[in-house]
């Protein structure tokens, strides 16, 4: 599957960055090609995929291709005759071994790329063996955001202290900017520049494709360095041009993407320049997976795997395991249809790693989208300077919050979210003089103000003598502590509970994890949907009785997964120590009291296994 940066912005205006000086000159306007204007934002660059090259199938434990790659070419021809496919010529399809995954997945491509009904038939092929536990396209995913250009904390970067859009900041530097703690951006890679390059840690480059030819048939130059993986996470520019047509959809200028989502993260500071990241005391690990027309699943999975600390054959060990995972990338496909994505994800919260993503910018609902809407993650739509949600953001129950990715009133600049960037249209150019700031558009923008804050919770914390938050935890307070939309969007276009407050959560993670202090309120007979976590990812849900209720029934059902409710009164409630409890198979199960006491009954969802799409319900009467 190839993803791609989810853009969503076209002018985009390159300022140097002035030390010390109120108003630097600005550098002329340059236009990037392939965004539309942002009066016209919404326009999604992540199309749905429509020709596959490239597999990725899971044996099963036992099977004998799960472990020799000479039984993996074999099982892949006898699939590809099963399906009927032919080569140009009318010759026999090949499929090449390409390596296996962190995961144990096998990698593999065709000798030419299928159509849809092709790569349909071969899936089929694949799924039918029992030696197969699951196969998929090695979808290509994208970078999810839009484009560049001028400094300044207080007259540009509304998103840290607008009193509509703005995450509050100050409020959250008072008390802790992420010191010691680790956000790995899964983007571009990085360019040098001086308002950034103090506060990043070595990374690596997980760009396999870099246009080589094996067996004549030549793949791809995604990576645009010369050569495959390596210790070296520079961008080299993810421009698209005409020689790139036959595996690209569109022409654009680099995008410098990750830099920018860097910046927001960790941006150094106080140093008389630029501008100040969110998390400024946090240090970002650039991990590059993301090239000309995006990146390949296989090397995004890795990338999640090894950021967050876990073991990729043949790559050195991570020195410095990331505690917070940016992914401001996607692809149009559902995480159902990426079990590749998902185990990647479910490998990094094991190790207690958050994972915050961007919903894309299609202006539908993220279900649609991978890692959007994938179980365990925080997914994070966009909202624009007033604080309402951004014409172009995706939305749906999988999104938990929002921050800002811009847009807005006024001309072009105002709406922007401002960070690090390079001047070059196509390669870098050498710091400092290709140091700008660009001004960008997009949920690619709005997820790094999460994974800052995120990062910041952490580092308060541990800070304050308490036990490091888990994704779970850290989910449910960043939800809790959540500041309401001043512009509600509509209900068929929810873009989760509000807004994320930096201060606030901070605050709150300072204090020591306090469940029922967020968890989430039920209202009577209306459904909370869209329910989702990781393994004993719990979830907890509030209802307030008043005296004089005869019945109460509290109910989980529907979605995936195998659930069970624990109730308590006045208390919240833990797997060990409830007043009711209800564990059937599945995820239909019911707690009812008669005559209940009046008071706040708190209900623990919690499973051993990944449960996702579940609703949950309180009826009082």
């Amino acid at each position: 599957m190839k993803l791609l940066p989810l853009a969503c912005s076209t002018l985009a205006l390159a300022v140097g960055l002035a030390v010390a000086a109120p108003r630097p000159t600005p550098l002329p306007v340059r236009a990037h090609t392939g965004w539309t204007p942002l009066a016209a934002a919404g326009a999604q660059r992540a199309p749905a995929q429509t020709r596959f090259d490239r597999f990725i199938v899971q044996y099963r434990p036992g099977a004998a291709s799960a472990t020799s790659q000479a039984r993996v070419v074999d099982h892949a021809a006898a699939a590809v005759s099963r399906a009927g496919l032919k080569a140009a010529g009318g010759k026999t399809l090949r499929m090449r071994a390409v390596r296996r995954t962190a995961a144990g997945s096998q990698v593999l491509a065709s000798s030419r790329p299928l159509d849809g009904a092709e790569t349909s038939r071969l899936l089929a092929a694949f799924a039918a063996d029992p030696q197969v536990a699951w196969v998929q396209p090695d979808y290509m995913k994208y970078p999810l955001a839009a484009v560049p250009n001028d400094p300044r904390y207080a007259d540009l970067q509304w998103d840290m202290h607008h009193p509509f859009g703005g995450v509050r900041a100050p409020a959250a530097w008072a008390l802790n900017a992420g010191r010691d703690m680790v956000v790995a951006v899964i983007d571009t890679g990085y360019v040098p520049h001086r308002d950034l390059s103090a506060n990043l840690l070595p990374g690596y480059d997980f760009i396999s494709w870099y246009g080589q030819t094996v067996d004549g048939t030549l793949y791809p130059d995604i990576a645009g360095d010369g050569n495959g993986r390596d210790s070296d996470a520079r961008d080299r520019g993810d421009w698209t041009d005409a020689s790139m047509d036959g595996w690209c959809g569109s022409r654009t200028s680099s995008s410098w993407h990750g830099t920018h989502v860097a910046g927001t993260v960790a941006a150094v500071a106080n140093n008389g320049i630029g501008i100040a990241g969110l998390a400024h005391a946090a240090k970002v690990q650039p991990v590059r997976a993301l090239g000309h027309c995006g990146g390949t699943t296989s090397d995004i999975v890795d990338a999640i795997v090894w950021a967050s600390g876990g073991n990729v054959p043949g790559v050195p060990a991570n020195p410095t395991p990331a505690d917070v995972l940016n992914l401001s990338l996607g692809a149009a496909v559902r995480c159902t249809q990426d079990p590749a994505t998902q185990a990647a994800i479910d490998d990094a919260l094991a190790r207690g790693v958050t994972v915050v993503v961007a919903a894309g910018n299609a202006g539908i609902d993220a279900v649609s989208f991978s890692p959007a809407s994938c179980a365990g993650v925080i997914t994070v739509g966009a909202t624009d300077v007033d604080g309402g949600k951004a014409g172009y953001s995706n939305y749906g129950q999988v999104v938990a919050l929002s921050a800002p990715g811009g847009g807005g009133f006024g001309p072009e600049q105002t709406g922007f979210v401002w960070s690090t960037g390079n001047s070059g249209t196509t390669t870098p150019v050498a710091s400092p003089g290709g140091d700008v700031l660009l001004g960008m558009v997009g949920t690619s923008m709005a997820a790094p103000h999460v994974a800052a804050v995120a990062a910041m919770m952490q580092a308060a914390a541990l800070a304050n003598g308490h036990d490091p938050l888990t994704p779970g935890q850290m989910r449910a307070v960043l939800k809790g502590t959540a500041r309401p939309f001043p512009l509600p969007p509509a209900a068929s276009q929810s873009i989760g509970v509000g807004i994320v407050d930096a201060g606030a959560a901070v605050a709150a993670a300072a204090e020591g994890y306090d469940e029922a202090a967020i968890a989430v309120p039920l209202g009577n007979r209306t459904p909370t949907s869209g329910v989702a976590g990781g393994a004993r990812e719990d979830a907890l849900f509030k209802f307030t009785v008043a005296a004089g209720t005869r019945q109460l029934q509290l109910r989980s059902y529907g979605g995936q997964g195998n659930v069970a409710l624990y109730v308590a009164r006045d208390r919240v409630p833990t797997t060990a120590s409830y007043d009711r409890v209800s564990s059937n198979p599945g995820n239909t199960e019911s707690v009812a009291f008669s005559n209940p006491a009046p008071g706040t009954y708190y209900l623990r969802l919690s499973s051993p296994t990944l449960y996702r799409n579940l609703s949950v319900i309180a009826v009082a009467q």
